[in-house]
């Protein structure tokens, strides 16, 4: 099970910094609060980066307002728990350019919005999540990745010898390599059903 030690602790050493953290709530030593200083950002931008399969939510949208401008159909509030809106559903399991639905993000006085003109929309999302038991070992990985990028400057003197540059570069690796492992994971509508299934309602 990863936790939020593990994922700091991967990311000081793969700068070389031989003093690990045992617990990152109580320390006081530089590495600690660093590390406690740049974790939620860290987590929540790798999980913004990619629609991670343990992160992927859809659900039904809350109509806020038909005919909110001259543009949009609808108005919706964006979900609580949402980091990163990935699509409004179409109906279609596959979409193309042609039957994406299209939307856009806006807000008001209460929160972030939605504007789309499907009626009824359900989104797929990338969910806010918090507890490391949901996290994957691709998804530990990547982050420790970018943890130690963020870290680099403050614990390597200036990073002198580009240690958050190469973190970086592995960071983006990491990315590629959890898509290869989603997409194995998933199987596609086959090319014959070009539609890619149409759901009636």
């Amino acid at each position: 099970m990863s936790s939020q030690v593990e994922i700091v602790n991967l990311g000081l050493s793969h700068l070389g910094v031989g003093k690990l953290i045992a617990n990152l709530e109580t320390e006081k030593s530089e590495e600690a609060r660093t590390g406690n200083l740049f974790y939620e950002t860290v987590i929540n931008k790798v999980l913004e980066d990619f629609p991670w399969p343990f992160a992927t939510k859809i659900t039904a949208l809350a109509l806020i307002e038909e005919e909110p401008n001259t543009e949009w159909f609808y108005s919706y509030r964006y979900p609580v728990d949402c980091l990163n809106i990935r699509r409004v559903l179409s109906g279609q399991r596959t979409d193309s350019q042609e039957t994406a639905e299209p939307y856009r993000i806006a807000s008001d006085t209460a929160g972030k919005l939605i504007w789309t003109d499907a009626e009824d929309a359900q989104a797929e999302y990338t969910r806010k999540i918090t507890d490391p038991q949901f996290f994957s070992p691709s998804f530990v990985m990547a982050a420790s990745y970018l943890m130690a990028h963020v870290m680099a400057p403050r614990l390597t003197k200036g990073d002198q010898f580009k240690l958050g540059d190469k973190a970086l570069q592995l960071y983006s690796l990491a990315i590629g390599q959890a898509r290869g492992n989603a997409l194995n994971e998933q199987r596609q509508d086959t090319d014959d059903n070009e539609s890619g299934f149409t759901r009636v309602r």
